[in-house]
């Protein structure tokens, strides 16, 4: 069996692997033979996805399949609820899964969110696949074992780590993805620029373009580093106890409470791509980095303000929805914000003002 690339994800719980590349979605039937999954395949798939591929994947899974249910749903915010937990719940009960069923999770991140909480959960859990198939979820959510439903207005406030068997990183699937979801997905790629020494900050900056036009060399390229990333980073910090996996929440207490204000019409990567701004902003008012910094630092995310729109957004509000954010303690919102490429720090207070602050600097940016 080839692959274009492959990694493993080494955690404490579990080490899994990720396989990267074109077409490899055929693989699925001899991988989940070799790691003695279960023939009983419950699948949740987005919609869209189903439309332009379901008949081929049924083909696909069909091969070693003793048992195929297709449960489609839309690939919205608003599924991450416990409504849809309970309708998947339903579907699995009613057709008589057990113990002996192998979910598995084609879509983007909401969908592996609610897929994979509902696989960690039903009959205290059964085994998990991921096949994203957005960007975004290729990159960030499918990679780690956080599975996440959102409460109230709160984004992912109901949630469990549980890692799946392996994880299908098929590009194939970008060939449909239109360029929103792909401008979402850049939101994480870009962040986990500012997560190295520079490098990987100054090839996205000089070749963006390449991303946009759907490049499949630079967009493997760009997958697999990270990936890379994000796999050193969940290895050494499987459920958030030592900190180290914080890291991968720079811009994101901004980026959540933007998703909740918006009732989740800004999607995610948007959201990041906003939340990451107004980080550095907030990461220079608090002196952790200089003006030239700054500037070249958000030289990248503002070359698509376009998506961002936050000109109406109130910061009063938005302050209000951080403190329900998981990096929060007791009555003071924390944030992870930067020194340098490579230096991240977590745990940060700031006070109102300079929040406010950063959200005005940031909204006099939006479109």
């Amino acid at each position: 069996m080839k692959y274009l690339k492959k990694t493993t994800i080494n955690t404490a719980t579990k080490s899994y692997p990720v396989f990267i590349g074109t077409d490899i979605i055929k693989s699925l039937p001899e991988l989940a033979k070799e790691f003695n999954l279960p023939k009983r395949v419950f699948i949740i798939i987005d919609k869209n996805v189903e439309l332009l591929y379901g008949a081929f994947i049924k083909k696909v899974i069909s091969s070693f399949a003793s048992k195929i249910y297709f449960l489609s749903l839309s690939s919205s915010e608003r599924i991450k609820s416990f409504n849809t937990v309970a309708k998947i719940f339903t579907r699995l009960f009613e057709e008589k899964f057990s113990r002996d069923t192998l979910v598995v999770a084609i879509g983007g991140g909401t969908i592996g969110d609610v897929a994979g909480f509902a696989a960690s959960t039903y009959m205290r859990g059964v085994p998990l696949v991921h096949v994203p198939t957005t960007l975004l979820s290729v990159v960030d959510s499918s990679l780690g074992g956080k599975n996440a439903i959102n409460f109230k207005e709160v984004k992912n406030l109901v949630g469990t780590f549980y890692q799946p068997s392996f994880v299908i990183s098929d590009t194939r699937f970008f060939e449909s993805l239109p360029q929103k979801e792909l401008i979402s997905g850049l939101g994480e790629v870009i962040k986990y620029s500012y997560l190295t020494d520079g490098k990987f900050y100054s090839d996205l900056l000089s070749n963006n373009n390449l991303l946009l036009n759907k490049d499949s060399g630079y967009l493997r390229k760009v997958v697999y580093e990270c990936i890379k990333i994000k796999s050193a980073v969940v290895s050494k910090d499987e459920k958030e106890i030592s900190g180290v996996r914080k890291i991968l929440n720079f811009g994101h207490t901004f980026a959540h409470a933007f998703e909740s204000n918006s009732s989740y019409r800004l999607n995610h990567g948007q959201a990041v791509m906003a939340g990451i701004i107004c980080a550095l902003f907030l990461s220079f008012k608090k002196g952790l980095i200089n003006k030239k910094q700054l500037d070249y630092m958000i030289n990248l995310p503002i070359r698509f303000k376009s998506s961002i729109h936050l000109k109406k957004i109130n910061a009063n509000e938005i302050i209000r929805l951080m403190a329900y954010d998981k990096k929060s303690r007791g009555s003071k919102t924390n944030f992870v914000l930067i020194k340098n490429f490579g230096e991240i720090v977590i745990d940060m207070n700031a006070d109102k003002k300079e929040i406010q602050w950063a959200l005005n600097e940031t909204r006099k940016l939006s479109v």
